[in-house]
């Protein structure tokens, strides 16, 4: 299969969890057991579906929305809804399918979607160089984590390109603590290297706002964000806005409407006690320079 063929422009994976919401919503209190046998389907069709599953095929989402005695112009909408859930994203394609499934499934929300990121130590894939990346990914799979570093590593160029596309509906704004710029987990010259790739997005992209939020900000009174976070929104009427929590060992994907408002909320809190960009761009500047005269 050729990279160049269509591919998706919105993720599969929210647009799976929007249908399986909907239909959550339409069965209310049925059980699920008896739309199943309304549907002609096993029963374990209707959990799948209401979970995201990919396997799910047309036939079987017609038939559980005849089920459920949705209207005619609602189930046309659920319908397209359902066919882009199943359509394939650069990250099904070789050679990136080798990437591993926790960076598979961050490409997958990434795509088509405005993203708000919070990083307390390290730099996000969006943000990394090709040599910072690899050191990451050899680290990780030395650590045990099952992929292939060449894949892993262009797969995050790729992320960034499909983000950072002109052409694209993507945007990205990032929070970052001061020790993520500051912080050396890679070698002086991958670090410098990676300070000046970070400055010039800052300053050079339009798709990318950088901000670095200072030790002494004064957040939201009691709150203190406990761990990095993203907040995915996309831009068709209906979508859902989705929250991936950064855990050690996978990306937690929170699909709650109250939940992911009050994440967004809490993004928005963090980015208006950051400073600028302009000062951002000045401390990433002054970090590399600081590695620059240590050389």
């Amino acid at each position: 299969m050729s990279v160049a063929r269509s591919l998706a422009t919105v993720s599969p994976l929210a647009r799976r969890i929007r249908l399986g919401a909907a239909v959550r919503r339409l069965r209310g209190n049925r059980p699920a057991a008896e739309v199943a046998k309304a549907a002609g389907v096993d029963r374990t069709v209707v959990s799948k579906v209401e979970a995201g599953d990919r396997r799910a095929s047309l036939d079987t989402i017609l038939r559980l929305l005849d089920a459920l005695l949705v209207e005619p112009e609602e189930a046309r909408e659920l319908l397209t809804v359902a066919r882009t859930g199943t359509a394939t994203g650069w990250w099904n394609v070789a050679p990136y399918t080798a990437m591993g499934e926790r960076q598979a499934k961050v490409a997958d929300l990434e795509c088509g979607a405005r993203i708000w990121e919070y990083q307390t130590s390290m730099l996000p894939g969006l943000l990394q160089t090709e040599a910072y990346a690899r050191y990451r990914a050899r680290f990780a799979v030395d650590g045990g984590t099952e992929a292939d570093i060449e894949a892993t590593v262009q797969a995050r160029l790729r992320r960034q390109q499909a983000v950072f596309n002109e052409d694209g509906d993507g945007t990205y704004e990032v929070v970052l603590e001061p020790q993520a710029i500051q912080r050396r987990p890679v070698p002086p010259d991958v670090m410098r290297e990676q300070l000046l790739h970070l400055h010039q997005l800052a300053t050079q992209t339009a798709k990318v706002e950088v901000r670095i939020l200072p030790v002494d900000a004064r957040l939201a009174e009691g709150w203190v964000p406990r761990h990095p976070f993203a907040v995915y929104q996309y831009a068709g009427p209906g979508d859902l806005t989705l929250v991936a929590v950064d855990t050690v060992s996978e990306d937690l994907v929170l699909t709650a409407p109250n939940v992911a408002a009050d994440y967004a909320r809490r993004f928005q809190d963090l980015r208006a006690g950051a400073v600028s960009v302009e000062e951002s761009a000045a401390l990433i500047q002054q970090a590399a320079e600081t590695l620059t005269a240590e050389a």
